[in-house]
């Protein structure tokens, strides 16, 4: 009679289960996660001069190149000056050959890829473009002309979210 009052005194005692390191470690989880977390990896700074248009759209842009241009005509590619526009032809000659000289450097870096599918995923298409909203349309026109012959035909408007 002894050993069954023992056992049945063992069933009714409550165990105790420290979950306080395991809360520790949730929350360290949970802070870390939300500092790391960023909705968009494009970080864009506009040039000095530039007036956004405004738009209702709130998908976000993806890191590539940023061609910024300002109501004065001056022209920056990735936060550099590299020149002002001319009026003369279809073709931006200074951007034309800037960007030709990014998508050279970036294929030299593509070639140490051997896979053709993983270079083609890699490949830079797509430029950022930052327009000051009183340009006229010939020059936004000119700016998407010379990036598509330098080897960007794919184009993504950057501006100023109204919502």
């Amino acid at each position: 009679m002894a050993r069954r009052q023992s056992k049945v005194a063992r069933k009714k005692e409550e165990m105790d289960v420290d979950i306080t390191s395991l809360l520790d470690i949730l929350v360290i989880l949970l802070v870390f996660l939300l500092k790391s977390y960023n909705a968009s990896d494009l970080k864009l700074e506009p040039a000095e001069k530039i007036e956004l248009p405004s738009s209702k759209s709130q998908a976000l842009g993806r890191h590539s190149v940023i061609i910024q241009v300002s109501s004065e005509k001056d022209i920056w590619i990735d936060n550099e000056k590299i020149g002002k526009l001319t009026d003369n032809g279809d073709k931006i000659d200074i951007l034309f050959d800037q960007l030709k000289k990014m998508k050279e450097k970036e294929e030299e870096s593509l070639r140490s890829i051997a896979s053709v599918e993983e270079r083609k995923k890699k490949e830079s298409k797509q430029v950022n473009l930052v327009l000051d909203q009183s340009l006229p349309y010939q020059v936004v026109r000119r700016v998407m002309h010379t990036s598509a012959m330098a080897g960007y035909p794919e184009f993504k408007f950057i501006v100023q979210g109204n919502f």
